[in-house]
């Protein structure tokens, strides 16, 4: 398609529009508008436009348009900005959005105007700041791309560009959203390194007799030809040709690994820094199931349970879930009964053996504490609890195991390897 100085493709085009909500291209858009999909062409496939005859080139904004890319080829900071954005239609468009906020107040109203002589700075200032917006963007997206924003129909962490645009004004009116994206990506990232270092739990039941070549399995009978020279041979033989008698060992997995039920507190307590803290941690943890194929439910709480999903791996917790407002008490027993009730009447058995992860700044009256313990017991369901500022001996009548959190500015280790790698 004919642009201001250069061609770009329909379907880079398309890309563009479809990433930023805009009308399709046509021939008839503004000469600024054309402009723009040049920067994305730039920005998005990274590498030279393809310049039109001159006697095709828009003459209206020709010349400073020349002098924008001219100043964008010769930037550092522009090309880091294609490095970060190729490939990304959401990225790319978001970078050139930015861009032009920056330059709009610039455009020429006059035929064959130039550009000011402090284009470059302006573009460089423009670059830093579309890195940002892309870099914040991006981290929203891994914080909350298990969540359906606009539509219902984010699968497996990837959101439409419906969603991602509905995300992204969202995340420009809401501070409290912002910081809870900013946290669970990083959180999400911490689970990925936990998950990449957790150790395989080793076998150590046997199970049956195998052929093989490992030493420290052999039958007692093979090992004893080694003493004797005549069978020497014949077990090294059996031992190249993996073919000699060992033990056939299995491991017995831990408790966990299976589905998740995140209690969250939304008293009127936890409101502020301590909810979202929280809600970034059940976010992380949504991500951490859906990786692991585990279904995941959510019940949010005080004295009664406010909210509750269920999802499935690859379907997206609604976006109701993370907007519930923190008012009331605490009621622990209440959360944990309709989480092992939730686990009791699934569907299919989807939640049997989940592990419940108790997130809460409060205690309650622990009289049923027992029961539930048993209830759990019974269902092959265990309790973690995380307790924001109380004191450890609060949960503990609920819960198998307890971490308290303190520092609401990260995951400490202890924590996240708890949560994570089990």
């Amino acid at each position: 398609m004919k642009r201001v100085i250069a061609d770009v493709g329909r379907w880079t085009a398309y890309l563009h529009r479809d990433a930023r909500g805009l009308e399709l291209a046509t021939e008839h858009d503004v000469p600024v508008t054309k402009l723009e999909d040049e920067l994305f062409a730039r920005v998005y496939e990274g590498g030279e436009l393809e310049r039109l005859p001159e006697a095709d080139q828009d003459r209206s904004l020709r010349t400073w348009a020349e002098d924008v890319h001219d100043a964008c080829t010769k930037l550092p900071a522009f090309a880091r900005l294609v490095a970060e954005c190729r490939g990304e239609a959401f990225a790319a468009g978001m970078a050139v959005q930015t861009l032009m906020a920056e330059l709009k107040p610039q455009v020429p109203e006059a035929p064959d105007q130039k550009a000011p002589e402090n284009i470059r700075r302006s573009i460089g200032n423009a670059c830093e700041k579309a890195s940002q917006a892309v870099e914040e963007l991006r981290d929203a997206l891994e914080g909350l791309g298990q969540v359906g924003f606009g539509t219902n129909s984010a699968t497996g962490g990837t959101l439409p560009a419906q969603s991602i645009r509905a995300l992204a004004t969202k995340l420009r009116s809401d501070p409290r959203l912002k910081q809870i994206a900013q946290l669970a990506g990083r959180f999400a990232r911490i689970a990925a390194t936990k998950r990449r270092s957790r150790v395989k739990h080793g076998a150590d039941e046997i199970a049956d007799i195998e052929q093989g070549a490992e030493l420290g399995r052999m039958l007692p009978s093979e090992l004893v030809k080694l003493i004797v020279p005549k069978l020497r041979l014949v077990f090294m033989r059996n031992f190249l040709e993996r073919a000699a008698l060992q033990y056939q060992l299995i491991g017995n997995e831990p408790l966990g690994r299976g589905p998740l039920v995140v209690l969250l507190d939304k008293s009127g307590s936890m409101d502020g820094p301590r909810d979202t803290w929280a809600t970034a941690v059940a976010l992380a943890l949504l991500d951490h199931a859906h990786r692991e194929q585990r279904t995941y439910a959510l019940l949010a709480f005080d004295v009664n349970v406010k909210h509750e999903a269920v999802v499935r791996p690859g379907e997206p917790l609604p976006e109701a879930a993370l907007f519930t407002a923190c008012a009331g008490g605490t009621e622990i027993s209440v959360a944990l009964h309709r989480g092992l009730h939730l686990v009791e009447q699934s569907q299919g058995g989807a939640l049997k053996k989940a592990d419940l992860v108790l997130i809460t700044d409060g205690g309650s009256d622990a009289a049923a504490a027992l029961a539930i313990r048993e209830r759990a017991q019974q269902l092959g369901v265990s309790i973690f609890g995380l307790g924001i500022g109380v004191e450890r001996e609060w949960l503990l009548p609920f819960c198998d195991d307890v971490q308290v959190i303190t520092d609401l500015t990260k995951l400490d280790d202890s924590t996240a390897e708890a949560l994570f790698a089990a």
